[in-house]
């Protein structure tokens, strides 16, 4: 069993454990091991990586599906194929945690779930957990199945289709498997929830719904993506389109604009003292695209698997062993971005000026920026791509001991291990320096200027020589939505990376008995392991040099990584059979660890198991953890994104800022940040206006330490036998401390602690900041450059409990009837960043205080019926935001967004009917067509897609149909 080498059961075992088995995964229809796993109570807490998250940035790379067990991240979940380490897969520099592409769920007997930390059994890692995936090894004879899921409304459709064939004879067996699965994209525009997002506000006195009113549609604005602020050419307006308030004045950036212009109208803009006119303009401001419908809610992926598991008994005391396995995953993402140019240089040949107004162009979405300049936004796709390939190979040999002495009943396992990940990525992309002399004045009237090496003062490559440089019309693009196929080719290309994850590992251990004692034979394990891992990731020569427009870039990440461990475990049963102690038995281990880059470490773990009757138990565990640096921690070359100055820096008008605490102020002078109340042309007070500040993220090697950790649980377990009762209870209440969190602490928090420090300037956190001077050419006193390593940043706590209760019955007329539950309570989590910071979300949406599940199952002979509750509490991000009432668009009106995600429920139901050689089954998920929650387009602590928060508990797709048949021969 998982956790010891004592078989048990979840009712059994000393530890909490969770069991699902291959019947009860594919009763509920699911053929996805990341389904099968992340839907489990002990996992549903906490949003889990998948295919819900196309476009965004994941470690592991974009078509990762992780598991997180409690919440406390996927790089603290050690995963285990049939007792033995799995090696992660991937693509980009951040490869780490398992993927669970690379398990098909065809291969899968059963799953045990360890639910609290095992480092002293299986090393680094195993801090929230250990899952232990078992496959079918064994078989006689061949079988072939096929599983179709279509969705009622189109999208996201599962497709599968799997075969094995296996011998077993006297001295040994192969089986070899080979598996297909294919899940079809969701896009926005098949979900109304996701094509159009919504804000979702109601008039904070009334109650009545206040979003805006599309004048196209009649129906409430989608906020699918913000343009800004705009005008619209009444000569030839968009269908649908009305002309609101003529000859009004409006306010941008807090200065009056005259947009008095016949035949012109301002949209977007604010209009002091008149909601109605504000409400109006706002309206017409354009905020979604066609484009959008395109958008990826659900990645496609395909999967290839092919597996080989064989043995053979040398002699009736050795057996040699061996199992292959590879995968090759195809995913891709395409997302909708937006193309900024800003600014736009006013002397473009391109940009036609107004009248007084040369900073307006006359075309319709093209928005204002508040230097004056048009900045031109074009939505466009940002295709991108995986092939991810995984080889893992295992060899080993194991066998009996002779008996010697006290030893007796020994055995021993000494096997090697390979894991090899090869991951090919792409992704479509701007090439910088052609936006660059695309958008300068122009060499003449051309459009182009080959010479411009500098734009939003940040240095930019030169056009490559021999390259012809093409006029973009920025000011028609955005009018049009497009660039023409002449400028598209021009300005794009397609990048292409490689990434190399390589595990090996030799592992060899014994166990047996020492001795018997009166309760029972003291049983022990002993055992070593040598490991090695590397990574190697080669971004496109573009994102090396940093000549790439509107993405992050990152440099080669390349490091390695040598472990040498000795572990040892002993079982001793302690008393039984006496009144109140049935059996009572104390378990124990420990670990040595030595790894390369940071130094040894050593973990230990007690177990209490105290049977107080046949029926009735009591268990409890206490141990450490750890989980070393992950490759990608240590050796992640320098990433670089950008953050406004606005989301970044306290010294914004720091003299007049309200609530900032006198220290900030002093500080803020210290660093000679203007602040000239006089308001004199000689250095006026530093408003953060200029260019975002340079955030850079690389790896920690040679300051991070280990994570560590102290967890604990205590429990019971109640299985009655009186009158044939058949029915176990278990209750585990659990708590994790875990300190030495590695994490970058943000950009804003570094900021924040350094100007906050009463030994400011020599506070640590100054040293990874760099500021301009306030006489500088460009940007004077704008916070240049922050650096946000990986650093050993905070300590985590988590508590809650665990129920799990299984009652099986017969009833009238030869049917059986078993009931399944698993119910999860969060009571308390909470991470302390360095500094004070204190981030806690436990009850916000995505991270809910309580799931659970029930599952009914009514057998008759070769007729089963199946039906599956899954269940979501109640979660808020009210507590979150500072006030509840806000004003709406700047129309002066008090509304109020929604925050919640009420009770949410989804049912499944399945028939199947056995037959001689083959089995059909037919269900239906979902099967009440329950919709996930809505929140406003406002709530910034959870991520949205349309309107529905960006969790893994909520099923995107709706009510789907599932067509199951296998046959064996």
């Amino acid at each position: 069993m998982t956790g010891t080498r004592i078989k048990s059961t979840t009712f059994t075992s000393s530890a909490p454990m969770a069991v699902i088995t291959a019947e009860q995964a594919q009763l509920l229809g699911e053929v996805d091991t990341s389904q099968i796993l992340q839907l489990s109570p002990v996992a549903a807490n906490a949003v889990q990586i998948n295919n819900f998250f196309s476009g965004f940035v994941v470690t592991g790379g974009p078509g990762v599906n992780t598991l997180s067990l409690r919440g406390l991240g996927a790089q603290r979940t050690l995963f285990l194929l049939n007792g033995e380490r799995l090696g992660p897969a991937g693509v980009g520099g951040t490869v780490g945690p398992f993927d669970l592409n690379v398990l098909p769920a065809s291969i899968i007997d059963h799953i045990e779930i360890l639910k609290d930390g095992a480092s002293s059994i299986y090393g680094s890692d195993a801090v929230a957990g250990v899952v232990n995936v078992i496959t079918k090894t064994t078989q006689d004879g061949g079988e072939i199945h096929a599983h179709v899921e279509p969705s009622q409304e189109g999208g996201g459709n599962i497709y599968q289709v799997d075969g094995s064939f296996g011998k077993t004879w006297d001295r040994g067996y192969v089986t070899a498997g080979f598996d297909y699965y294919r899940q079809d994209p969701l896009y926005f525009g098949q979900r109304g929830y996701l094509s159009c997002a919504q804000d979702l506000v109601t008039d904070s006195t009334t109650g009545a719904l206040a979003d805006l009113i599309d004048p196209v549609t009649g129906k409430p604005k989608c906020s699918n993506i913000a343009i800004a602020n705009s005008v619209v050419d009444l000569a030839a307006p968009p269908s649908g389109f009305q002309e609101y308030l003529p000859n009004k004045s409006a306010v941008a950036g807090g200065g009056p604009v005259g947009l008095d212009m016949p035949g012109f109208q301002a949209v977007g803009l604010i209009f002091p003292g008149d909601p109605a006119a504000t409400r109006a303009s706002a309206a017409l401001l354009p905020t979604t695209n066609p484009l959008t419908d395109r958008a990826m809610a659900i990645s496609p992926v395909s999967r290839y698997t092919f597996t080989l598991f064989g043995g053979y008994d040398v002699n009736p005391h050795t057996n040699v062993y061996g199992s292959f396995l590879f995968n090759q995953r195809d995913s891709a993402q395409n997302q909708i971005g937006q193309f900024f140019v800003v600014p736009l240089n006013p002397s473009n040949p391109f940009n036609t000026a107004l009248g007084p107004n040369p900073g307006l162009s006359a075309f319709y979405g093209v928005p204002i920026s508040g230097f004056g300049a048009p900045v031109p936004v074009i939505v466009e796709n940002q295709p991108a791509t995986q092939t991810v390939n995984y080889f893992r190979g295992v060899v080993g040999v194991k066998g009996d001991l002779p008996n010697w002495r006290s030893l007796t009943n020994w055995t021993y396992d000494v096997f090697g291990q390979i894991s090899y990940s090869s991951g090919d990525y792409s992704q479509v992309y701007e090439k910088a320096d052609r936006v660059s002399a695309t958008a300068g004045a122009g060499a003449g009237t051309n459009g182009c200027d080959v010479n411009n090496a500098s734009f939003s003062n940040e240095s930019m490559a030169q056009l490559e020589p021999g390259v012809a440089c093409v006029p973009v019309n920025y000011i028609a693009a955005a009018a049009n939505g497009f660039f023409t196929p002449q400028e598209a080719a021009f300005l794009y290309s397609k990048a292409y990376g490689h990434t190399d994850y390589t595990q090996m590992y030799v592992d060899g251990s014994a166990t047996g008995d020492l001795m018997q004692l009166p309760a029972g034979p003291l049983g022990a394990a002993i055992g070593f392991q040598l490991r090695r891992e590397s990574l190697n990731d080669t971004p496109a020569p573009d994102f090396i040099n940093q000549n790439v427009y509107n993405f992050s870039t990152t440099g080669i990440t390349k490091g390695s990584e040598n472990v040498e461990e000795l572990y040892a475990e002993v079982k001793v049963p302690v008393l039984k059979g006496l009144p109140l102690i049935y059996a009572l038995s104390l378990d124990g281990s420990g670990r040595y660890s030595n790894y390369s880059s940071y130094g040894s470490n050593f973990t230990y773990k007690g177990t209490v198991d105290w049977d107080l009757t046949n029926w009735f138990k009591i268990r409890g565990t206490y141990g450490t953890a750890f989980r070393a640096p992950a490759l990608y921690e240590l050796f992640l070359a320098n990433q670089t994104s950008f953050l406004n100055q606005f989301g970044l820096d306290p010294c914004i008008n720091y003299l007049t800022q309200p609530g900032l605490s006198p220290v900030v102020r002093a500080n803020c002078g210290n660093a000679h940040v203007p602040a000239n109340l006089g308001g004199g042309a000689v250095s006026p007070t530093y408003d953060g206006s200029g260019a975002g500040a340079t955030i850079l993220a690389g790896g920690g090697s040679g300051h991070l330490k280990a994570e560590t950790s102290i967890a604990d649980t205590i429990g019971f377990v109640f299985t009655p036998t009186w009158h044939d009762m058949d029915l176990s209870l278990a209750v585990d209440y659990y708590n994790y401390d875990i300190v030495n969190q590695i994490a970058q602490f943000g950009a804003a928090n570094i900021v924040g602690a350094c100007y906050s420090a009463t030994d400011f300037p020599n506070n640590p956190f100054c040293s990874l900041i760099q500021r301009n001077s306030p006489t500088a050419a460009s940007n004077p006193s704008n916070i240049a450059v922050v650096n946000d390593d990986f650093v050993n940043v905070a300590k985590e706590t988590n508590q809650g409990l665990d129920v799990d209760i299984r009652y099986h019955t017969p009833l009238p007329r030869d049917w059986r009837m078993t009931i399944e539950s698993s119910l999860a309570w969060t009571f308390y989590t909470q991470i302390d960043l360095l500094g004070g910071t204190v981030q806690n979300v436990l009850g916000s949406i995505g991270q809910p205080k309580w799931v659970g599940n029930i599952d009914w199952r009514f057998d008759k002979g070769p007729w089963t019926f199946n039906w599956y509750t899954f269940m979501v509490g109640y979660s808020s991000d009210e507590t979150f935001f500072n006030t509840e009432i806000f004003n709406y668009n700047n129309t002066g009106e008090n509304v109020i967004g929604h925050y919640k995600a009420p009770f949410y429920t989804t049912n499944d139901m399945s028939i199947r009917r056995k037959f001689d050689k083959f089995t059909v089954e037919f269900g239906v998920k979902n099967i009440f067509n329950q919709t996930p929650p809505l929140i406003s387009v406002n709530d910034i602590i959870t991520t949205r897609i349309g309107s529905v928060p960006l969790a893994s508990q909520y099923d995107l797709i709706g009510r789907s149909f599932f067509f199951d048949i296998s046959a064996k021969f």
